[in-house]
């Protein structure tokens, strides 16, 4: 179904002003309490670093899946708190949401590929200007598992269950909700993308960041029209859940088979 709201209508200054500290403050806190929760798990299991977490690849997905319940504790949180139900746009899914669900996940991919190439062509560019070499941003948990690929194994639950809905409801329900309301679906979509990508800084151990935010921040855009179209928040955390746990499957092959993607 088509929005049937405004896809551009700027409110008022103050409106504007206000949703726009509350979306910051709700990724803000969906971080800390990410990291605060990260901390209780491995304090818990008696981990004192993450160097001895990463030696165990069921212990390590199980902290990272407890700090992903910081973003569904920010956003259910947020939520309640200014007694706002309406924001968030959620309904039982049909057979329909189903189908969306899986054109998201193709979707994904075909924007993967073309910010892939973009990033590329930046890169060349950079390179051939100033001769800097860049490097495709590489996030945490895929350096991990590549050495450890039984961690991928166990985090295709947790990208499932908690790391879908929980971005989901953060960046979609809460964050995009916010600026649709200052500017409109499409301004707001737009918006809160950005505001993905740059969210996926933290996730990065190496390589360039500037490359993982500019493809997450596009993934973000086809996880946000998705929503958009189908009003119902389910799809896009179920894409989005479906999309990671592909990656991690896809990656426990290529670790434990050796087998390489083509160039």
């Amino acid at each position: 179904m088509a929005p049937n709201r405004p896809y551009v209508e700027i409110a008022d200054g103050e409106t504007i002003l206000v949703s726009s500290i509350r979306a910051v403050a709700v990724v803000a806190s969906a971080f800390v309490l990410a990291a605060l929760l990260g901390q209780v798990g491995m304090s818990a299991v008696g981990v004192q670093s993450v160097e001895a977490l990463q030696g165990d690849p069921l212990l390590n997905a199980s902290v990272q899946g407890l700090s992903f319940v910081g973003f569904l504790a920010a956003s259910a949180g947020y939520i309640w708190l200014r007694r706002e139900p309406d924001l968030v746009h959620v309904r039982s899914p049909t057979l329909s949401d189903a189908g969306w669900a899986l054109v998201g996940v193709v979707g994904i991919l075909v924007a993967a590929l073309v910010m892939g190439a973009v990033v590329e062509a930046l890169s060349a560019l950079a390179e051939a200007l100033f001769g800097t070499e860049i490097t495709t941003g590489q996030n945490s948990i895929i350096t991990q598992g590549q050495e450890n690929p039984q961690l991928f194994l166990y985090m295709i639950p947790v990208a499932l269950f908690l790391v879908g809905p929980g971005e989901e409801l953060v960046f979609r329900g809460v964050v995009q909700g916010l600026f649709r309301r200052s500017f409109g679906v499409v301004p707001g979509l737009v918006v809160a993308s950005g505001l993905f990508g740059l969210g996926h800084y933290f996730a990065i151990s190496s390589g360039s960041a500037w490359t993982y935010i500019l493809v997450a921040g596009a993934l973000g855009m086809v996880l946000g029209a998705i929503y958009e179209y189908t009003e119902n928040i389910v799809v896009p955390a179920v894409t989005h859940g479906l999309w990671n746990a592909g990656l991690f499957a896809l990656q426990y092959y290529l670790a434990t088979t050796g087998a390489q993607l083509p160039a």
